[in-house]
């Protein structure tokens, strides 16, 4: 039986009161209507993951007690951050969920020239905030524990002149890409640069060359946005990370 598992940034420890707010209260009461007695599981990325038995359901907050732990905390083998190029409606939000269930520790948002070249100016804590709210539920749902952070959007040309950090692989998807996946990465770290919806520009990806990234091509087809991520992380998680 699959159980509700809800993240908390609270401390956890087993026997100790657990106080949610209004927000969670109504999930757990009107949209899986879950009443006093029923249990959960709650979690984070530093004291594991807990039953919980609901004490009580208002409309203001509920009221847990949490009981044994069930699990410690385990991080994923990899610690990868995904730059993705910003792109339009559902298919970023859709990008980033699924790509946080494939064990994603940070996103990067970037903006190119075939993509989105200006972010908008308006909405930025709302989109910010939407991205993380995606991020918590595909942790919830996959069974992870860390929430991936997120930064602003960045130019491509900024990320990619990052100086270099130690023991992590850099790598940039493009179908005319000349090198393949290497066979080993130097540590357990690496930086995943997957296109926007236009794909890299020619001086992009020499800039990317000359800066140290590989320029990798899978395969002989041409990915949408919204794929490619999903596609090159399912791939490295199998060789180098967990999913083996």
């Amino acid at each position: 039986m699959r159980h509700t598992r809800l993240h908390c940034e609270d401390s956890l420890a087993e026997d100790a009161p657990l106080r949610l707010e209004a927000d969670v209260a109504h999930y757990l009461g009107n949209v899986l209507r879950l009443r006093q007695g029923h249990c959960v599981y709650v979690f984070n990325a530093k004291d594991g993951e807990f039953v919980a038995c609901i004490e009580h359901l208002g409309k203001k907050h509920a009221e847990l007690r949490l009981g044994r732990r069930l699990r410690e905390a385990v991080m994923p083998k990899l610690d990868i951050e995904l730059c993705l190029g910003l792109s339009r409606g559902d298919r970023m939000t859709w990008a980033i969920q699924k790509s946080v269930e494939l064990g994603v520790s940070r996103i990067t948002p970037f903006l190119s020239a075939r993509g989105e070249k200006k972010p908008p100016t308006d909405r930025s804590a709302s989109r910010l905030g939407h991205w993380r709210r995606v991020s918590v539920s595909a942790v919830e749902q996959s069974g992870g524990f860390r929430i991936p952070d997120f930064s602003e959007p960045k130019p491509l040309d900024e990320i990619l002149s990052r100086p270099p950090e130690p023991d992590r692989e850099r790598l940039l998807f493009d179908p005319a890409g000349a090198q393949s996946l290497p066979e080993a990465l130097p540590g357990n770290r690496l930086r995943i640069v997957t296109g926007p919806e236009g794909g890299f520009a020619e001086p992009e990806r020499k800039l990317a060359a000359r800066c140290g990234y590989g320029v990798v091509r899978l395969g002989p087809r041409v990915l949408r946005t919204e794929t490619a991520p999903l596609a090159v992380l399912a791939i490295v998680q199998h060789r180098y990370g967990d999913m083996t």
